[in-house]
C-alpha cells in the first residue's frame, strides 16, 4: 500500500538543501507517495524555522524509475541513485515501481530573518 497524504501550508526541506531554494536553483522536490498539495502557496520551512514562500507550479505522480534526468537534476542530485538514496534515508524502503510525487515550486518570498514556525502557533 502506498503512501497518500496532504501536504498542508509548509514544504518541509533539510537544512543542506535550504541554500539551493533561497538562490531560487532548488525549484522541484520529488516526494515518496500520492503528496496531493491543499493550498498553491506554502511557506518554506527548515528546522522549524519559516524562511520564505513559494508557489507549487505543477504537481505529477510517477513511477520513481520513470523520474527523468532533468527532475534529479533539477531536485539537486546528480543521480538516480542518489535521489533513491536520499529518499530511503527519509522514508525507509522504497522501490522502483513506488509511486512519487513531483512537486515544482518557485519562491515569490524570502524573509530577510527567519520567522520561528512556533510563533504561528505550530510549532513541532
Amino acid at each position: 500500500m502506498g503512501r497518500d497524504v496532504e501536504l498542508g501550508p509548509y514544504l518541509r526541506f533539510k537544512r543542506k538543501y535550504l541554500e539551493g531554494i533561497l538562490a531560487g536553483k532548488k525549484r522541484v522536490t520529488v516526494r515518496y507517495g500520492i503528496v496531493r498539495p491543499r493550498f498553491s502557496l506554502v511557506y518554506i520551512v527548515c528546522c522549524d524555522q519559516i524562511y520564505g514562500e513559494a508557489i507549487i507550479t505543477k504537481v505529477y505522480y510517477t513511477r520513481l524509475d520513470r523520474v527523468g534526468q532533468d527532475v534529479i537534476e533539477a531536485e539537486g542530485f546528480g543521480s538516480r541513485e542518489e535521489l533513491v538514496s536520499e529518499l530511503k534515508e527519509i522514508y525507509g524502503e522504497v522501490r522502483d515501481g513506488d509511486t512519487v510525487s513531483v512537486i515544482f515550486f518557485s519562491l515569490v518570498r524570502k524573509y530577510d530573518k527567519p520567522v520561528p514556525l512556533a510563533r504561528l502557533g505550530e510549532g513541532v
